[in-house]
């Protein structure tokens, strides 16, 4: 057997039944050729069937309203609104005129002390803010130095008792930063710079009250007499907000009728555009035909299971593959001898398959002079024992072909001989072994003798008769070299009503058609019945077409015919 390929054993699974897959072409032809046939008719009738009802809702489609009109509207009340804020301002500024203008009667000294108090008051306004945000003994140390503190003899004080705490935390804080000694100091420097904040703020009180007798008096406002009647311009303001806002109701219910007709023909243009060049279509249902059709293929494959080549069929069944029958190539010599014209098409001694699977079967010739070919297909099975006796007696050795199913008589019509009398013949006692041995000619000179089945059928022999059938293949033995017994497998199968003599088996498959649990299932019955089983065939061609001798003898004497024909000329 062959080295395990690289890939595990689900991916080589899958890869033999996609390979069984794709040759299932019944399958795949046939569902391909329906998806294809239903996708043109669906190509072809749904983009018409689009195109009306394209064409019913362009029908139903209504005028899309015109909203000039209601612009104009809106616009005039604009105006209009625009108008009355005007006039109404007018008249607010002749009811109530600007206040009169303020009259500065301080010196300049007044003025100049002003502007300084000022500036004092708004620095000790921001350093005061900057220790209620950050109060730290740097920020209190700031306000403590501003100009309006630098001269008071109780700031000093507090900035000195400040400065003592804070040495006096910060020598403590080399040992522990989180003792309750290190943490009363801190509330204790924070609350002396708490007094130096309250002494600013009563600084800045200070400084507010002088600032305040530096103030020139507030302007006092002109009394007007003068009444303006604005009655007109406020019903004329409502009237203009109340057109100019069922103006804008009426445009958003144009532009809401505008977006639905736009949206339905929109629709109605994609219905009509759909469809696509016949070129198109047509690659688009072959694609679509082949896609399903292998899978309908390939789940079918699934569902059941077939043998996709040699390493397969010897790992389901633990069976060696002595050959594959595969197409066999053209031989031009083969088409300019008599003896290959007018011979049996079926039989190809130029295979290097039977080849090997005849030296397989001689290189134990001493064990096994009875070699029984079974399978379930008859015209593989009659082929590859045909050929299997023909490689035989091409060798040059005495063989025996014989062909037990009585039902198709497939030997027979491989070698378009007769088929009666046959084994049939022998078991019911109308014909001796005489009788119904006939002969074959192999290539040109090699004599290859032949039992046909027989076409009468009797049933189950008896017995008696299955034990004088085997005591005659026991004599025939001493006069081959090798037996070889085409039969069906549930011909082999019936054990006590079989006439073959030997044990030995060679198991035909046809590749991507017998069943992988079929195949295991007989390999298992033929050793449950201790038959020893030398290898598979497996046949990975097209089933072998045979015919009979009353449909083959008119092609036979045409090409004859025409040989001699050309041989005249």
């Amino acid at each position: 057997m062959s080295s395990r390929p690289f890939g595990g054993a689900s991916y080589w699974w899958m890869s033999s039944r996609s390979k069984n897959a794709s040759r299932r072409f019944a399958v795949m032809g046939i569902v391909g050729g329906l998806v294809f046939i239903a996708a043109l008719m669906a190509f072809v009738l749904v983009p018409r069937q689009a195109t009306r009802v394209a064409v019913n809702v362009t029908a139903r489609l209504e005028e899309r309203p015109d909203s000039g009109q209601t612009v104009a509207i809106r616009n005039k009340a604009a105006a209009e609104m625009a108008f009355a804020d005007s006039m109404l301002s007018v008249a607010r500024r002749v009811v109530a005129p600007p206040p009169a203008a303020v009259v500065d009667t301080f010196s300049a000294a007044a003025r100049a002390q002003r502007q300084t108090l000022a500036e004092e008051m708004a620095s000790l306004t921001r350093l005061i803010e900057r220790a209620d945000n950050a109060p730290l003994p740097s920020s209190y140390r700031a306000l403590a130095a501003a100009p309006s503190l630098a001269g008071d003899a109780q700031v000093a004080t507090l900035v000195d008792s400040l400065t003592d705490i804070e040495k006096e935390r910060d020598a403590f804080g080399t040992v522990s930063g989180v003792d309750p000694v290190y943490v009363a100091l801190t509330s204790r420097a924070t609350a002396i710079g708490r007094q130096i904040q309250a002494v600013a703020e009563a600084r800045k009180s200070a400084l507010r009250e002088q600032l305040a007798l530096l103030r020139p008096p507030a302007p006092v406002a002109a009394v007007s007499t003068t009444h303006v009647d604005t009655a007109q311009y406020l019903a004329q303001k409502t009237q203009s907000q109340r057109a100019y806002t069922g103006a804008l109701e009426s445009l958003a219910a144009i532009r809401a009728t505008d977006a639905r007709i736009e949206g339905e023909s929109s629709r109605a243009r994609d219905l009509a555009n759909l469809g696509a060049p016949p070129l198109a279509m047509l690659a688009a249902a072959l694609v679509l035909a082949l896609t399903i059709g292998f899978a309908a293929s390939f789940m079918y494959e699934l569902k059941r299971p077939t043998i996709a080549d040699s390493r397969e069929a010897e790992q389901v069944t633990g069976v060696r593959v002595l050959a594959v029958v595969q197409p066999a190539a053209v031989v031009a010599e083969r088409s300019r001898r008599q003896a290959d014209v007018s011979g049996p098409p079926l039989i190809d001694t130029v295979s290097e398959s039977y080849r090997r699977l005849y030296l397989h079967l001689a290189a134990t010739e001493a064990n096994i002079p009875v070699v029984t070919v079974v399978g379930d297909d008859a015209a593989i099975v009659a082929t590859v024992a045909s050929n299997i006796a023909a490689s035989a007696a091409y060798e040059a050795r005495s063989t025996l072909l014989v062909d037990v199913d009585a039902t198709t008589s497939a030997i027979a019509n491989v070698f378009r001989i007769r088929a009666n009398p046959g084994l049939s013949d022998i078991i019911s006692e109308r014909a001796d072994w005489s009788d119904a041995i006939t002969q074959a000619v192999i290539g040109r000179d090699r004599m290859l003798d032949i039992l046909p089945s027989g076409t009468r059928r009797g049933g189950e022999a008896s017995p008696e008769v299955v034990q004088r059938i085997r005591g005659d293949f026991a004599r025939m033995e001493r006069r081959y070299d090798l037996i070889v017994i085409a039969a069906p497998t549930a011909y082999l199968l019936r054990s006590e009503a079989s006439v073959i003599p030997g044990p030995d088996v060679v198991l035909c498959a046809r590749v991507s058609h017998t069943r992988i649990a079929k195949l295991r299932g007989t390999v298992e019955k033929l050793r449950g019945m201790d038959l020893r089983i030398h290898g598979l065939v497996l046949w990975d061609d097209d089933l072998p077409v045979i015919e009979t001798q009353e449909q083959t003898e008119p092609e036979i004497r045409n090409k004859t015919g025409a040989r001699d024909l050309v041989g005249a000329r």
